[in-house]
């Protein structure tokens, strides 16, 4: 039985002139090496020190925490952290799988997968807010609604919005078909190779007392949309533009498996999802399928791609960098094999896995050259 040495080195960069969460990877400040090769250890903060303890210190500010088990490396996180697409490295190349929930970072513009239907037909939705779950308490409750001035009782068949904004008494309640039928009047559909488009046409906020609305709230265990979508009966991802920057009021981005070609992000002309914003690159990132699963991969972006991540990972790949507010966690796994012993393939896990081996595309290089000022 041919035996494996894992060695795992962690290397912590820092870009202190970009501001807003941003860092230019190409211009960055590195730490202290670590490398670990066994056991568990804790990586800490302090007054930028980073240092390493195989011991719980609660009254440091804790980074993350790398436990191995087996020859896999168990990575746990407690602030909301991020990975960097385009220093993965294993065999299927730069690109990590979305999926409902995922956050999507390109510069400072943010999308989110609301909701996905895998290759198995099963739905999954992203998490709603606390406020956005209808009120069950008092179902003996009469509600009348704002618009129609209607009266009734909650239920599904009769759906009141209860606490979507900040409106109390006669204005508190209205039908979900009311709301629907308003929103869907601010809103412009188009069909594209990729699916469908829905785009507001102005601030997506109550008339009212100008609380910004959701695009979908839960009743019990089930969830509505604020606007009227028909989903196709294959599989498909539904990605929100949560970015409040100048003039988006809201978009919607239907994502089906039926889709001609890979999907472009970026500011430029020839991109499928247009992002105007000067911290995304003209070919910022590409979506594509790959063995019946979405996967995001960056195009060489000054400001680089960044997903989401759980708050328990595990590192089955060569490398890979974590972005943590304005720090930067390089893990980069070297395996020593003895003599004899077969050759090993690397690939980032995270369920559903990712393994099938792109076709290489020739990059774009991107010729941003600004720097942005600290805010």
């Amino acid at each position: 039985m041919p035996t494996y040495k894992n060695n795992l080195e962690v290397l912590i960069k820092q870009d202190l002139k970009q501001g807003m969460g941003l860092i230019d990877h190409e211009q960055t400040e590195s730490f202290h090496v670590w490398k670990f090769r066994g056991g568990s250890t804790n990586i800490y903060e302090e007054n930028s020190v980073y240092y390493e303890s195989n011991d719980n210190q609660p009254n440091k500010k804790y980074l993350v925490k790398v436990n191995k088990q087996g020859n896999q490396y168990e990575i746990m996180l407690v602030q909301p952290t991020f990975i960097v697409v385009k220093d993965i490295k294993s065999v299927s190349g730069s690109e990590y799988p979305i999926m409902a929930n995922s956050i999507i970072r390109l510069g400072r513009v943010e999308y989110r997968v609301i909701e996905e239907r895998n290759k198995q037909m099963q739905i999954t939705y992203a998490e709603v807010k606390n406020q956005e779950s209808l009120q069950q308490n008092d179902i003996n409750k009469i509600y009348q609604c704002r618009f129609c001035f209607m009266e009734g009782k909650q239920s599904r068949d009769q759906l009141f919005l209860t606490n979507i904004c900040r409106c109390v008494g006669n204005s508190q309640a209205v039908h979900l078909e009311c709301m629907r039928y308003w929103v869907d009047s601010n809103i412009t559909r188009e069909e594209t190779q990729f699916g469908l488009s829905l785009k507001w046409n102005k601030q997506h906020e109550c008339s009212i007392c100008k609380q910004t609305l959701p695009v979908r709230v839960q009743y019990e265990n089930e969830y509505f949309d604020l606007f009227t979508l028909e989903r196709p009966q294959f599989q498909y991802i539904l990605i929100e533009n949560v970015n409040k920057e100048k003039n988006v009021f809201g978009e919607i981005y239907l994502i089906h498996a039926l889709l001609q070609d890979n999907i472009k992000l970026g500011r430029g002309l020839q991109c499928d999802i247009k992002v105007q914003d000067i911290t995304v690159s003209r070919h910022h990132a590409t979506i594509k399928l790959s063995q019946d699963n979405f996967v995001i991969e960056d195009n060489k972006s000054k400001f680089g791609t960044l997903v989401s991540i759980n708050k328990i990972c595990y590192l089955d790949c060569i490398s890979c960098t974590l972005q943590i507010g304005k720090l930067l966690i390089n893990l980069i796994q070297t395996d020593y094999i003895h003599k004899g012993a077969p050759s090993t393939q690397h690939k980032l896990t995270q369920l559903p896995q990712i393994s099938k081996q792109l076709e290489e595309d020739e990059p774009q290089m991107d010729d941003d050259s600004f720097q942005l000022e600290n805010q």
